[in-house]
């Protein structure tokens, strides 16, 4: 078995934990905000990736328990994807409210 060092360990456990991608996501929304922004898209996180290229109880469990808790907050998001010679895949979080 090849050792890790605690620093990987933390790192590994975190891309499995919900709550710490969230926390990931919410700084990119601070900083968009900042911006003036209303919305971004996530491609990390696996959220540019085919699986979720299907209906939504094939998605990953993972990126529904993300999903869930910034919808909790109060974010709308949504899978998008672009049809051209290849598909793109991602995760729109939308901020914009009753704005038109």
């Amino acid at each position: 078995m090849t050792r890790i060092t605690a620093d990987k360990a933390r790192d590994k456990a975190k891309a499995k934990d919900p709550s710490a991608t969230v926390d990931a996501i919410l700084t990119m929304v601070d900083a968009a905000a900042g911006d003036g922004k209303y919305e971004i898209q996530i491609r990390q996180f696996g959220f540019g990736d085919g699986c979720y290229y299907s209906t939504e109880d094939k998605w990953p469990e993972f990126g529904k328990a993300i999903i869930k808790q910034l919808t909790a907050l109060g974010y709308q998001c949504r899978i998008r994807c672009y049809e051209g010679q290849f598909v793109d895949m991602w995760l729109e979080v939308s901020w914009k409210g009753a704005q038109p």
